[in-house]
């Protein structure tokens, strides 16, 4: 109808391909839909690549920043979700070189002892909670002190429930390369696990 505004640009059902071109030719309506479709995901790829919740929320603010700026090279080959997840992947790497260097994989001792498991399902809520935050606290721990390239892997790919290719666009590695940093990840995040 004559007059009435498009809400295709701002409609959140609305598939992110149109919303990136019209973001691209200054609709800062259909922006703002892709910021809100996938700022909760970009935040907790980077909480747990970076392991600080307030880094996390600084670099999904540079993240969509490098996107608005650069919609115009995005070539649609891709989905917008694993383009962004590659912007993020970037500003972490960036963020992390700023910072102290992550604990050598030598450091994890694989003395065979089981990962640590899920609270039992028969304590009482509290109990259960508390256990829950410190295998949160101690998967935090160990991913901070995986090296970088194992836990961008097991972070998409275990966290995100990113594809194999998916992860391989996103980080612009092989396949194979995925495949075999994925099983080094696990393998050195479970002996990081293991150790008390």
């Amino acid at each position: 109808m004559a007059g009435q505004p498009d809400k295709s640009a701002t409609d959140p059902t609305a598939p992110d391909g149109p919303l990136v071109a019209r973001a691209a030719a200054g609709d800062a309506g259909a922006f703002r839909v892709l910021v809100e479709r996938h700022e909760r995901r970009i935040v907790a790829l980077l909480h747990r690549l970076c392991g600080c919740p307030e880094q996390a929320l600084d670099l999904a603010q540079e993240t969509f920043l490098s996107a608005h700026r650069h919609l115009g090279s995005f070539r649609h080959e891709s989905r917008f979700s694993t383009w962004l997840h590659a912007i993020a992947v970037n500003h972490a790497r960036a963020a992390g070189r700023r910072r102290r260097p992550t604990a050598s994989l030598q450091m994890a001792a694989a003395d065979g002892r089981p990962l640590i498991a899920e609270p039992a399902a028969d304590l009482p809520p509290v109990s259960a909670g508390l256990e829950r935050e410190e295998l949160a606290r101690r998967i935090a721990t160990a991913l901070d002190r995986l090296d970088a390239r194992y836990r961008e892997v097991v972070v998409l790919a275990d966290m995100q429930d990113a594809s194999y290719e998916e992860i391989a666009e996103t980080l612009d590695i092989p396949v194979g390369t995925v495949r075999s940093r994925l099983h080094r990840g696990r393998t050195e995040l479970r002996a990081l696990l293991s150790t008390p």
